[in-house]
């Protein structure tokens, strides 16, 4: 499941203001009802409300899942760029080459170099040879013979040098030319014919044929409960598809303070869809939820939770809050539907208290009456 960023802590913040100017009623009867039996004191509980949330489409851009910003890995003048904005490639084609007549040149002169150094490294060898038969037959001397040595490693060790040097030139030359890494569609041509370009510049911008994905941005009242899956739709065509949600972003944007969300699309039947098409997502299936009284939710260890009545005691039960309306609070959590919570003076309770029941809308209905303590 894709991951969804919490924000609930905004939500309890302006949850517990709304309790702090509501001036529940209800609260100040529960107050007044607190007597002798401090172990099992009166409160106030309410059955959680259930119901589906009808959830609006969302408009979106198909994208490609995976993107490249392609480069040169030599610095030089872009000569040739064959390729065009929206021209599908596979993996090793061409997409531009370099200006490559002085790589040319530098190879052909490291190769001549290196074709003279290994020359007089096999006429280094023979004196070598010959000064060790001439010692061998005590008519060379040991300084002739160590001289002869000295020279033919010398030039073996040139002959070495040079062969790297060569390795090197014709990478730089093979680096003139641009191969596409993957195969793909070019989605932007950043540098032109004629540009000279540095050692990792962008020149072509590819997207994969890995996968495709919707890409649209949530409202921040929603993004907590984003359905799962969805169904796309392009404008232009009635063909549809089921989308899977890939990812929501960690933080909203600045500007438009929505969340931008991607749902994965399955292969089309052969017929992938063009990046840059408007696509809209389509939520068939209502998303249930719950509700309780705002008074109903607090927060433990910057978790919201609610207490729960079961057998004369409390349990909290942790909630996720989706948002605030009315006086309630809309959560998803665990709760079976119709389950008791306490709805007003939470924050006097502990985890396991022994406490006595009684109905919100009971108290509602007296009208102001005192609440009485039941006797345990």
């Amino acid at each position: 499941m894709a991951k969804r960023p919490g924000f609930f802590l905004p939500l309890l913040g302006l949850l517990g203001g709304l309790m702090l100017t509501q001036g529940l009623p209800i609260g100040e009867a529960l107050a007044e009802s607190e007597s002798a039996d401090s172990e099992a004191p009166v409160v106030l509980v309410a059955p959680v409300a259930t119901g589906v949330v009808e959830q609006a489409p969302l408009v979106g851009e198909v994208t490609a899942e995976t993107t490249a910003s392609v480069g040169f890995q030599a610095a030089g003048r872009i000569d040739e760029r064959p390729v065009r904005r929206g021209q599908r490639v596979t993996a090793g084609e061409p997409l531009a080459h370099l200006d490559s007549r002085d790589l040319t040149a530098r190879v052909d002169s490291v190769e001549a170099e290196l074709a003279q150094a290994e020359s007089e490294a096999r006429l280094a060898g023979q004196e070598l040879a010959r000064a060790r038969e001439l010692r061998q037959r005590q008519v060379a001397s040991q300084q002739a013979l160590d001289q002869a040595i000295s020279r033919e490693q010398a030039t073996r060790a040139r002959v070495a040098s040079i062969r790297a040097r060569l390795a090197e030139a014709r990478n730089a030359l093979d680096y003139a030319t641009l191969a596409a890494p993957f195969a793909g569609v070019v989605i932007e041509l950043v540098a032109d014919v004629g540009d000279v370009v540095a050692a990792g510049q962008p020149v072509v911008r590819l997207a994969a044929d890995d996968g495709r994905l919707i890409e649209v941005d949530v409202p921040e009242r929603r993004v907590s409960g984003l359905p799962e899956t969805g169904m796309a739709r392009l404008e232009s065509d009635d063909a549809e598809l089921e989308a899977t949600l890939d990812s929501v972003s960690g933080a909203a944007d600045p500007v438009s303070r929505t969340f931008a969300a991607r749902y994965r699309l399955p292969a089309a039947d052969g017929r992938p869809w063009s990046l840059g098409q408007t696509a809209m997502l389509e939520f068939n299936q209502p998303t249930p939820h719950q509700r309780v009284p705002i008074g109903a939710v607090f927060a433990r260890d910057d978790d919201p939770r609610v207490f729960r009545v079961v057998d004369g005691r409390v349990e909290a039960v942790p909630v996720r809050v989706l948002r605030l309306e009315a006086g309630h609070a809309v959560i998803e959590s665990d709760l079976p539907a119709g389950a008791l919570v306490v709805i007003a003076g939470v924050n006097r309770l502990h985890d396991g208290q022994a406490v006595t029941p009684r109905r919100g809308d009971e108290v509602a209905a007296g009208a102001g009456d005192e609440v009485e303590e039941t006797s345990p």
